[in-house]
């Protein structure tokens, strides 16, 4: 029994070391702005809408929002990714890390939103898992763009009730 045991741990952490290895090979692509449309599917009038939100929203808030879309994660659970995504730009302030990551990873057929801790009471899991829900729709429906200026616009109206501001890039009746 013990050869057993030591055999499945032995497994377990090569499993492990092996996970990590190939989290520690990821290669990000460099931001390039606050929308990050390296999948090519939101248009020029959107990119310029989400980005005057964004930028707005961190100039009344000192909150920020980055929207990333990608092909694939090349196999990483888009969890990770986004985690390490949103650690390694660091979005968000580094005084108070209030920051969300929008990732799109569109031939994975999945998305995540990943939230900084300085905004995790504003956003615990089963309110971020309603604004993604939301999102599934228009996924499905491959209206990328319509799914992420909706999801930015909730999320912005939201940080900017929580601040007392209106988020006035935000499309009307976007509060989730």
């Amino acid at each position: 029994m013990s050869i057993r045991r030591a055999f499945l741990v032995s497994l377990l952490a090569l499993g492990l070391l092996t996970s990590n290895s190939a989290r520690a090979q990821l290669e990000f692509p460099q931001p390039k702005g606050w929308v990050n449309d390296f999948a090519g599917i939101i248009n020029a009038k959107v990119k310029k809408r989400l980005t005057a939100v964004c930028v707005e929203l961190d100039r009344k808030t000192n909150a920020q929002i980055s929207v990333v879309t990608i092909d694939s994660t090349e196999g990483t659970p888009v969890g990770d990714y986004a985690h390490l995504l949103f650690n390694k730009w660091g979005i968000g302030h580094k005084e108070d890390n209030r920051g969300i990551l929008v990732l799109l990873s569109v031939k994975d057929h999945t998305y995540y939103i990943a939230v900084g801790r300085g905004l995790e009471v504003l956003f615990p899991n089963d309110r971020v898992a309603g604004i993604g829900a939301e999102m599934v729709p228009d996924l499905r429906g491959r209206r990328y763009a319509k799914a992420v200026r909706h999801t930015v616009d909730g999320i912005a109206s939201i940080i900017g009730g929580e601040r007392g501001v209106t988020i006035n890039s935000a499309g009307p009746g976007s509060a989730h």
